[in-house]
């Protein structure tokens, strides 16, 4: 009898690790703002009733036009925190962080650009990024119907997502970003901070500024000028 209760308990035990170890494995995404937080399972998207076909004329990383199915990231948000110049913070699983305009992503214009969240589906997987070695850009994407590359920087096209967490303007975060004040909007000047936040900062830091890690500082050790 001890040796039967023994060899059920085991069974018992390894089937509760196998199910923890399942869930571990299910991909899932955290949205969070200033106060909340919740996580979400990638079957928790492929059953969502606002779960729709985006179709993409030209998607960057793929370089070809793709169909997704995906919910309007102005959907997930709703409700969120948001200050005027909020920015949301996009994550991935490899800690690329890039910061998106609030104002953007919560854009429903059908003129301009929307952005959606893409859910890959394990039954029906997306193909392999051309030119890479990362596998699909799933489990999570942000993906842009409509919009002009002048508009939605290549870095927007956010892939392998864990987490989207609004935060406030990269320019209140790291004030060392910003230029004189009587510098005149439309100057070269701002024009290139502006490239830099939306182009180079997922990767590069300027003076110490940002968190960028996967390339150098763009001014250190010495200003490129």
């Amino acid at each position: 009898m001890r040796a039967l209760l023994l060899a059920l308990a085991l069974v018992a035990g390894l089937g509760c690790f196998q199910s923890r170890v399942s869930q571990a494995q299910t991909p899932s995404l955290t949205i969070a703002d200033r106060g909340t937080s919740r996580t979400i399972s990638q079957p928790e998207f492929l059953a969502d009733p606002r779960l729709q076909n985006v179709a993409i004329a030209y998607d960057p990383i793929y370089r070809r036009p793709m169909t997704y199915r995906g919910i309007a990231v102005s959907e997930l948000l709703k409700g969120a925190r948001l200050g005027n110049d909020d920015c949301v913070q996009a994550r991935a699983y490899d800690n690329f962080s890039v910061s998106i305009p609030a104002g953007l992503l919560m854009s429903t214009s059908p003129s301009g650009a929307v952005a959606f969240l893409a859910i890959e589906d394990p039954a029906a997987p997306w193909p392999a990024i051309p030119g890479t070695t990362k596998g699909t850009a799933g489990p999570f994407y942000i993906v842009w119907r409509g919009g002009t590359r002048s508009e939605i920087s290549s870095e927007y096209w956010a892939y392998h997502l864990a987490a989207l967490t609004v935060t406030d303007s990269p320019f209140k975060r790291w004030p060392g970003l910003a230029v004189s004040a009587d510098v005149p909007a439309g100057d070269p000047i701002r024009r290139g901070l502006d490239r830099f936040v939306a182009v180079c900062m997922a990767c590069h830091r300027f003076n110490g500024e940002g968190e960028g890690e996967q390339g150098p500082d763009l001014a250190r050790p010495m200003n490129p000028l």
